[in-house]
């Protein structure tokens, strides 16, 4: 088990809580989640965001879109790993978030294993630096 804290954002309120479940069976830290895109944002901006190891973040969401938190995330924490969850993984859209600097993708419906494992890899990426 991890002892990192992670930052889950996605304005669906089951996949977050499908995130944290399978979250919860991976790490002993402390797991933040936002339904509310623009919440999220103010807390990637913030000093709190100095103890978070991975940023799980929705592709396309009201108001504020997972670029947009991708892109205030790497102007302050260019190390933090993030993951892009989409619906939709056209390869303009994973070359643009590439490009901002997210660190990998999963595409729903996404399965709990390859979810732990994209997970697992990251943190690993992270703790060996």
């Amino acid at each position: 088990m991890y002892n990192y804290n992670i930052v889950i954002i996605d304005d669906d309120h089951v996949i977050l809580e499908l995130l944290g479940i399978i979250l919860e069976d991976m790490i002993s830290g402390e797991i933040v989640s936002f339904s509310d895109s623009n919440e999220a944002l103010a807390y990637i901006k913030s000093d709190k965001m100095r103890s978070v190891s991975l940023v799980i973040c929705d592709w396309l969401m009201p108001d504020v879109s997972g670029l947009d938190i991708l892109a205030a995330l790497r102007q302050q924490h260019k190390d933090c790993p993030f993951l892009m969850v989409t619906g939709n993984a056209t390869q303009k859209l994973v070359v643009d978030a590439m490009r901002l600097g997210a660190s990998d993708f999963i595409v729903k419906p996404f399965v709990s294993s390859d979810l732990s494992a994209k997970v697992e890899r990251l943190i690993h990426d992270v703790s060996i630096d």
